[in-house]
């Protein structure tokens, strides 16, 4: 099974890992999206060629996607229903997808909502979510709240599923498969402060940002373990409406897809030696991450060791210390640089 995060523009690395399973010959046989996730995986779940998919996401341009409700928002203000014309998303994503309801897929498929009303998750694909369109279960995944307008279905609207579950690897394990192959958008090569600005807009996304990295945190910690593939592009420092580097990102997708799926257990007797040893990239086992906590900045606050599920600090009494400086256990989520108030704590080897 396939499971496919959230993460905007990052997700165009998830063209990449379906590179990798293409050229390493492996299959999947349902696949679950959130947000990004279910745009690519809905094109791969219709029976799109690979081809073809990456030939559709290089033509996307910003405007395809986001157009500013200029009429609405003169006119009602805080009452307009959102930012951009979800219209204009939708018919986008009309013309990318093949006009299909869900339970008409090739391969099973699965993506998450929100449900305003209720606040509770939703997957479209399973019962009583099937007679919905391919594109509107997409848009539903994929609708921000404030950005755009909700999916209106039956009576309730649904929002993007990112917002609460952006890596839904514990629904995919309800589905009982052997093996999960999971791509996480959220990892960044070195961990530093954004450039935040004062806008509603930079404050929307980068609220979104925060949520997303704090659930995936949890998900990592709560749900990875053999029999999940994990698969993390470094591409979290990039923005996530960023539309000018969608080739990078597939490449980086496709390498560190590589590296994973020809070095994980599960994944690495799928895959024949003739076909690893005719890899053009280099392919490495996973390595540690290091640990390391600057003790001039240092307040004991104690945060590290708090939301390290790994036991990769201690910090009773005092200064905080690095108990596995070398930590082969870390998930990469960064959540403890990210929680350290002074910048203590420094990762290296990502």
């Amino acid at each position: 099974m396939l499971v496919l995060g959230g993460g905007g523009m990052r997700g165009m690395a998830h063209i990449g890992v379906l590179r990798a399973l293409e050229k390493l010959g492996i299959q999947y046989d349902a696949i679950v999206g959130t947000s990004i996730g279910s745009l690519v995986g809905a094109m791969a779940a219709g029976g799109y060629a690979l081809a073809d998919v990456e030939a559709i996401i290089k033509d996307v341009q910003k405007q395809d996607y986001f157009r500013l409700n200029v009429i609405k928002l003169l006119l009602k203000g805080t009452a307009a229903p959102s930012m951009y014309q979800g219209r204009t998303f939708r018919e986008s994503l009309a013309r990318i997808l093949p006009k299909i309801e869900l339970g008409e897929t090739k391969v099973p498929f699965f993506c998450n909502s929100v449900c305003l009303e209720s606040g509770g998750s939703v997957f479209w694909g399973t019962p009583g979510f099937r007679e919905v369109s391919l594109v509107d279960a997409v848009y539903a995944s994929c609708a921000l709240p404030g950005v755009f307008e909700p999916l209106e279905w039956l009576g309730n609207n649904y929002m993007d599923g990112g917002i609460v579950d952006a890596i839904p690897l514990r629904f995919a394990k309800t589905l009982q498969p052997d093996l999960i192959i999971a791509v996480d958008l959220t990892v960044k090569g070195t961990y530093k402060t954004p450039n935040y600005k004062q806008r509603v807009i930079s404050t929307l996304f980068r609220s979104f940002e925060i949520i997303e990295e704090v659930l995936v945190e949890q998900a990592l910690h709560m749900h990875v373990d053999h029999s999940v593939a994990m698969i993390q592009p470094k591409v979290g420092h990039l923005h996530r409406f960023d539309f000018d580097q969608v080739p990078e990102v597939i490449d980086e997708g496709e390498h560190e897809a590589l590296r994973v799926l020809t070095s994980h257990a599960a994944t690495r007797e799928l895959v024949t030696d003739e076909l690893v040893e005719g890899l053009s990239c280099p392919v490495t086992p996973g390595d540690y991450v290091s640990l390391r906590i600057d003790p001039t900045l240092c307040i004991g606050c104690g945060m590290c060791e708090m939301v390290c599920e790994t036991d990769g600090f201690w910090a009773q009494g005092g200064t905080a210390s690095v108990r596995k400086m070398a930590n082969y256990e870390c998930t990469r989520d960064h959540a403890c640089a990210r929680n350290c108030p002074t910048g203590a704590v420094r990762l290296g080897n990502l």
